[in-house]
């Protein structure tokens, strides 16, 4: 049975993080911890860049490429540790909150910010069921999980 990953408001430990990536058949190396621990630790979606500049300047004794930290995400988005996301520039950003929520994205700036979790779940749990199997029956398309953005502006 697979673990949930870990919420952002959890400091993974190395011991958890060890765990969680044998779950998910994942080696766990040092440079895999930093960039889940980083990534774990903000709700701002980085980019590989970020997360790149974040880790190299917290451990600077690190050996760190950004191709390591490309590899590495695409690696923790196939074992469903990190969604990725599109950046408004053609970017890919990243997200460590796997379960179902929904984003906000501002047009004007293009940032991204979660809708806090409670009225997420209370959102997604309203969609109405027979219409998710209405969808699946006329497209032949099984939906594995929901993932919403609400475009505008912030104020």
């Amino acid at each position: 049975m697979n673990q949930e990953p870990l919420q952002l408001d959890e400091t993974p430990s190395a011991p958890a993080l060890h765990d969680l990536f044998a779950e998910h058949g994942l080696r766990c190396t040092r440079q895999r911890c930093a960039l889940y621990q980083a990534l774990t630790s903000t709700q701002s979606h980085p980019t590989a860049d970020d997360l790149f500049r974040k880790v190299t300047t917290q451990r600077p004794d690190m050996s760190l490429s950004l191709a390591t930290v490309y590899n590495t995400l695409e690696a923790l988005c196939d074992a469903g540790l990190v969604q990725k996301l599109a950046g408004q520039d053609g970017s890919a950003r990243y997200d460590a909150t796997c379960a179902d929520h929904l984003h906000l994205r501002c047009q004007k700036t293009g940032k991204l910010a979660d809708v806090p979790e409670e009225l997420s779940r209370q959102f997604i749990k309203r969609l109405p069921a027979d219409m998710l199997r209405r969808i699946e029956a006329d497209t032949g398309f099984k939906v594995d999980h929901v993932r919403i953005e609400l475009h505008g502006q912030f104020e």
